[in-house]
């Protein structure tokens, strides 16, 4: 702090104790510092005998208590040592002086004093400083070691206000300054410390709201507002109301999803002035690995102030060597989440969306990026339909039916001149001698001028100093071979690339080989390590070294993507490997995914009933997942690798753990797909338990975004093998299908009859939750079937039967019956509060899609009640919730 120790050093900032040049004196007894605390308090003033009789012993005054007092003074006199004369006899007692910086609370108070004229001064940054030092002072409750004295409640109070009032100018300068990434952590620990302060809690929602967490910040005002009517019956004052309606009223925040502009970007003006005359449309197109992606982002981040409303991005995939590009309904079902359009309003084809999703775009400027798309059909609904937004599309085929129908301006990326290839290899050798090496112009000629090239023979000759660019152009001469996937056979990539493999350390090299059997446009270190068979912290090191050599990127901590050429390169050279150690990398990646997939499926439906499922080998590294949050974003980030090995390899087990995230986000064409693959494979095999869960999951998914009548023949097969192997469990679930189709259909009574059937089958099965939801569902046909009375009573057993078992997704669901029962009884009040209490569980459970729907129908209650305000407030909170979660879906670009 600056401040220089001084002979003596009292604290009361905590416990009370007096400090001689840094070492803790011997008070004695607790009566001895109570004596202390008590002179200390009294700032240098007279503290009688009587006084301090009356505070040591309020109840029973031991035989002579003066007496008493004067041996702990004169206690206090023998610590202090040579500093005995502080402490003076004065009628009628004594009194103890104390310098200005002796005492923390003297320092504390003239730190919290400097600290508030310089935020007066508009010095925020020293202010900061000096309230963050008074702050280090706090070492607890005042007084903390001292018996209870009424006397010292007052001082403590008043220190305690005085240190919370510090704490909120601290963190509002804080919030001010911006850049502090521990803001909000600090912040949470003191609202939790005091929860009805509400300068605390209000700070707390701005610095969540800075931090793109506005939801979060709302729930905290909503935590914060219950308490206050609990416990004193009022609602927050207006400076909270009023932080809450400013986050009410603010506009959603704008999708920024570019990704990182391409550092280092030179040339490319010709193409820059095209792309700055494009109408709505505009198509970059070239050969591979020639830029186009580079240019599309490095023009995107230049005029993205002309796109106020946001950017939208994708990574088509549309050349990936996998073929696994991204079908348009489920960019469509991105694209829309993240512009605020809740899951349950996206439709289930691709036209509707496509529709849905220009209508959404209508009056807004916004720029959308569609990366490395095959052909016009894949592109075309994911065009705006309105003056205003622009389309930049990015493809190796020049889309020409885009520029005829809809006037698309076409921008063609050729190769770069010798002259700028010189250019941009000198830049990455970062060594201006190397240009009049004669080597030098070789690996020019040999690189094509391809900028892909050239950044690969860069970076690994950055990488490898002691390489003479002799002996790398003698190697790119004897190592040219046929063009890599391209039109141009002068494009000899492959030996760029091989150069580049061959100039790695052995287990690098092993590395980049299995990366090739990785399926998604990315993957996590887990999944290299799965690969490779090694453990993580090896599999890190050794993706940096391929990441330095520029072989792969890490675009983000602890992800890893690559060049689709590079990807090509290292598919080739995993097929030369031995047959059976690309088996044993494709056995180990497909048991990563699968087990990990099985136990995030877990965590996002904890009551599903669990599938037999042979443990992972020991080589295999399995993803540990925290919650329902991390286990949702880890099925989003590994979306489009899991639903390509559920579909190449007909996985039923890995099948059966997408299938809860497929319908929770809403992409039914990979629902779909996977449990064909999976019941195929299955039946394959002759594995009734996988040919049973494929074709029941299969029904479910037909039913919600497919062909009724697949979905018909599936669930007939679903029930035939549940038969065969007594799965009452299994039966249970085909007939809550049934309930569904009967229900779509209108006929109630046929969907009642089912739910009783699920009923019995879940009481065979022993499966106390499965009751619950079934007599759930019989409430709600029967209010449905004009016996609202009997449905409550239906919907009473099944909260009592969830409440038992500790069902918590069973028990917002009846909660949920209820409110609905009660609606249609015309009894609002009741419904609400039934919603409410569906809401709290479903956020408990970080069920979003059964918050949305609850916030959904809690408005309906309001409106019911005239409480017009409170139910567009549910309605906003519902959109802003969907809008946060679609805010993860995020895929890095090709480059």
């Amino acid at each position: 702090m600056g401040r220089q120790s001084p002979t003596v050093f009292f604290r009361s900032l905590g416990p009370v104790e007096a400090v001689d040049c840094g070492e803790s004196l011997p008070l004695g007894t607790p009566r001895t510092r109570m004596v202390l605390a008590l002179l200390l308090a009294r700032r240098g003033g007279v503290v009688s005998v009587d006084q301090l009789v009356d505070e040591l012993w309020p109840r029973e005054l031991p035989a002579d208590p003066r007496m008493l007092v004067h041996g702990y003074v004169s206690r206090l006199r023998r610590a202090l040592k040579g500093q005995a004369s502080r402490l003076q006899t004065r009628k009628p007692g004594y009194a103890l002086t104390v310098g200005e910086t002796e005492w923390d609370v003297y320092v504390f108070e003239q730190l919290i004093a400097d600290a508030r004229l310089a935020r007066s001064a508009g010095q925020l940054e020293r202010s900061a400083k000096l309230f963050g030092e008074a702050h280090e002072l706090w070492l607890g409750e005042p007084f903390a070691d001292v018996p209870g004295a009424t006397a010292l409640s007052a001082a403590a109070k008043s220190l305690t206000e005085l240190r919370l009032s510090g704490l909120e100018e601290w963190f509002d300068n804080r919030l001010a300054l911006g850049r502090d990434p521990e803001l909000v952590h600090d912040l949470t620990r003191e609202v939790a410390a005091h929860p009805l302060r509400e300068q605390l809690v209000a700070l707390q929602m701005q610095a969540l709201d800075s931090s793109g967490r506005r939801a979060e910040a709302l729930a905290s005002f909503r935590h914060t507002r219950g308490l206050l009517i609990g416990e004193h019956g009022m609602e927050p004052g207006p400076d909270l109301q009023r932080v809450h309606q400013q986050l009410l009223q603010d506009r959603p925040a704008a999708p920024a999803q570019l990704p990182l502009a391409v550092p280092g970007f030179t040339g490319r003006a010709s193409q820059i002035a095209e792309l700055d005359r494009a109408p709505t449309v505009a198509v970059v197109t070239g050969t591979a690995g020639v830029g186009k992606s580079a240019l599309a982002v490095h023009w995107a981040h230049q005029v993205r102030r002309r796109f106020p409303d946001g950017e939208l991005f994708v990574n088509l995939r549309g050349f990936d060597p996998s073929q696994s590009e991204v079908d348009p309904g489920e960019a469509l079902v991105g694209f829309l989440e993240t512009l605020g359009v809740p899951a349950a309003r996206i439709p289930s084809s691709t036209d509707a969306r496509a529709a849905l999703f220009r209508s959404v775009l209508a009056g807004k400027r916004i720029l959308v990026l569609l990366d490395n798309a095959r052909d016009e059909e894949q592109v075309r609904p994911l065009l705006p339909g309105t003056a205003g937004s622009l389309a930049l599309v990015t493809s190796r085929d020049p889309l020409t039916s885009l520029v005829a129908v809809e006037g698309a301006r076409s921008v063609f990326v050729d190769v770069l001149s010798e002259a700028e290839s010189g250019e941009l290899l000198a830049a990455r050798l970062a060594n201006p001698g190397t240009t009049s090496d004669p080597a030098f112009a070789r690996i020019v000629r040999h690189c094509a001028g391809l900028p892909l090239a050239l950044a690969v023979v860069g970076a690994t000759w950055v990488t490898q100093p002691s390489l003479s660019l002799d002996t790398i152009a003698s190697d790119l001469d004897s190592g040219v071979l046929d063009a890599l996937d391209s039109p141009d056979p002068k494009t000899d990539l492959r030996s760029v690339f091989s150069w580049s493999y061959r100039a790695l350390s052995p287990p690098a090299a092993a590395m980049f080989r299995v990366l090739g059997l990785h399926p998604g446009p990315d993957m996590p270190v887990a999944a290299a390590a799965a690969l490779a068979g090694t453990d993580q912290a090896i599999a890190q090191r050794l993706l940096m070294e391929l990441h330095r050599a520029h072989l792969i990127v890490q675009h983000r901590a602890g992800r890893f993507s690559s060049h689709d050429l590079l990807r090509a390169y290292s598919a080739e050279l995993a097929a030369m490997m031995a047959p059976g150690a690309r088996a044993k990398a494709q056995e180990r990646l497909l048991e990563h995914y699968a087990h990990t997939a099985v136990a995030a499926a877990h965590l996002l439906d904890p009551q599903r009933r669990p599938i037999v499922f042979e443990g992972p080998g020991t080589d295999v590294v399995i993803t540990a997942l925290g919650g329902h949050a991390d286990a949702m974003a880890w099925f989003e980030e590994e979306h489009a690798a899991l639903v390509d090995i559920a579909c190449r390899t007909g996985s039923w087990q890995l099948a059966w753990a997408l299938s809860t995230y497929l319908r929770r986000r809403n992409h039914g064409r990979d629902w779909v797909r996977t449990q064909r693959a999976a019941l195929a494979a299955a039946q394959l095999t002759g594995d009734t338990a996988g040919q049973a869960n494929a074709a029941l999951q299969l029904a479910m998914a037909e039913f919600c975004h497919g062909d009724d009548e697949a979905s018909a023949k599936a669930l007939e097969e679903a029930i035939a093998h549940f038969d065969v192997l007594g799965d009452h469990h299994g039966l249970a679930t085909a007939c809550h299908l049934q309930c569904l189709r009967a229900e779509r259909d209108g006929d109630y009574a046929t969907a009642f009859v089912f739910a009783d059937k699920g009923f019995e089958y879940y009481h065979r099965a022993a499966d106390g939750p499965g009751q619950g939801r079934a007599l759930s569902a019989m409430g709600w046909y029967q209010a449905r079937l004009g016996n609202p009375s009997l449905g409550l009573t239906y919907g009473n057993a099944a909260l009592e039967a969830a409440q038992f078992s500790g069902d918590l997704p069973g028990e917002a669901s009846a909660w949920e019956q209820l409110a609905r029962i009660h609606l249609l009884m015309g009894d609002p009040e009741t419904a609400r509060h039934a919603f409410e209490n569906c809401a709290a569980l479903q956020k408990a459970q970080g069920d979003h899609l059964g918050l949305v729907r609850a916030l959904s129908g809690l408005a309906e209650s309001l409106e019911s009640q005239g409480a017009q305000a409170e139910a567009d407030e549910a309605r906003r909170q519902a959109r802003k919730l969907t809008a946060t979660q679609a805010a993860r879906n995020w895929r890095p670009a090709s480059r």
